[in-house]
């Protein structure tokens, strides 16, 4: 089902190759405009002792490839099954539901890093690259996590929801707090304490907040690390869960 989702990306991106590079490159441009360069004015912005362009250089990397897989997960969750109905038929097959959302999470954790290659090399022709060799691998493995853990966010999103109302309303929040709650952009400090302490138990929070400590500090913060890995499967479960609760209606 893996090969068989990628060559439906493959296919897709043939029959329209020339909006998807023109987005492509626009894309991390403008999350470059509207985060480096909008925000560069504000002063003590993150947490850390660390120049603007380096504080931020992981965070457009993070924006970029979250919104970017947003619609395929839409196509290929939301659309397929409320409208066009292809997932009551592929629900028939042999494939577990369980391997049928992990199969959605690998292609869209590949479509990511597809997305944040291309972000990486436009950037870097703006900015230099900020990373050492070894921090850079310490960050590709957050971004494995951090990709992993969004795109099953997305996927149950696209699953509970069953109107185009629904979906968008729900996906316009959760987009407002990645912008502006997640810590990609401001940091914590920024909040009242109880609006902290609610935001800091979060996986997706935990996940970006130790990818910063460890980039910017070099400290691992193996709790913050930990549990949003452990938070991945469960939520893989809950999502095979609705997906059988919602083709069995």
């Amino acid at each position: 089902m893996i090969k068989a989702l990628l060559l439906r990306r493959i296919w897709l991106l043939r029959n329209n190759l020339t909006s998807s590079v023109v987005i492509l490159f626009l894309f991390p441009l403008s999350i470059f405009i509207f985060t480096n360069l909008a925000f560069r004015k504000i002063p003590e912005i993150g947490l850390y002792d660390v120049e603007f362009d380096i504080w931020i250089y992981p965070s457009m990397i993070f924006l970029i490839t979250g919104l970017g897989i947003l619609p395929s997960i839409f196509r290929d969750v939301f659309d397929l099954r409320v409208h066009n109905k292809v997932l009551s038929y592929l629900s028939l097959s042999p494939y577990s539901k369980r391997y049928m959302i992990f199969s959605f999470s690998i292609v869209s954790t590949l479509e990511s890093i597809a997305i944040g290659f291309i972000a990486v090399i436009l950037f870097s022709a703006i900015i230099p690259y900020p990373f050492s060799f070894i921090k850079t691998f310490g960050f590709i493995l957050y971004f494995f996590i951090y990709t992993f853990l969004l795109s099953n966010i997305f996927i149950m999103i696209s699953i509970l929801s069953d109107k185009l109302s629904t979906i968008f309303i729900s996906l316009f929040v959760f987009i407002f707090f990645m912008l502006f709650g997640s810590g990609l952009i401001i940091g914590p400090n920024f909040y009242p304490p109880s609006i902290d302490a609610i935001l800091s138990i979060l996986p997706l929070v935990m996940c970006i907040e130790s990818m910063q400590s460890y980039l910017f500090s070099g400290f691992i913060n193996w709790t913050h690390t930990l549990i949003p890995i452990i938070m991945v499967p469960i939520i893989l479960i809950l999502n095979s869960i609705f997906l059988r609760n919602k083709l069995s209606q």
